[in-house]
């Protein structure tokens, strides 16, 4: 188990986040070239406290985010979102950005592999994965 610091400051950035696509670039890169494993490493101090906020952002603004981006990039950011819920402070429930992404994909009739939904549900303990709740 980690243990993180905790800024105040850091904490009011994480509550006032907006998706930045540079940043959801840089997550769907680290995907595409396996690093997602890093995690913990690539993503430290305030700006892992910050992002955390992410996690907590309505499934609207992910929906709009989805519209623009391809089926593959969409399955980066599940992957990326799937793991980083493991890290203090990123924990999501029915609020991860996993369930609008996941909706997105099947909404245009991309379902996600038997191995995909196994490697989710063994990476991570949210119940919650991948669709919200049934």
């Amino acid at each position: 188990m980690a243990l993180g610091t905790w800024d105040p400051d850091a904490e009011r950035a994480a509550a006032d986040i907006h998706i930045d696509l540079h940043q959801l670039q840089r997550f769907i890169d680290w995907g595409k070239s396996e690093q997602l494993d890093r995690l913990a490493t690539l993503l430290q101090g305030d700006e892992c406290q910050t992002l955390s906020g992410l996690m907590h952002l309505d499934a609207s603004h992910w929906k709009q985010v989805a519209a623009s981006h391809s089926d593959d990039d969409l399955l980066q950011l599940i992957r990326f979102f799937t793991l980083a819920e493991n890290l203090p402070g990123w924990e999501a429930g029915e609020t991860s950005p996993v369930i609008p992404l996941a909706k997105t994909l099947r909404q245009r009739g991309v379902k996600l592999d038997r191995d995909l939904l196994l490697w989710i549900r063994s990476g991570n303990n949210n119940r919650y994965l991948p669709y919200g709740a049934l």
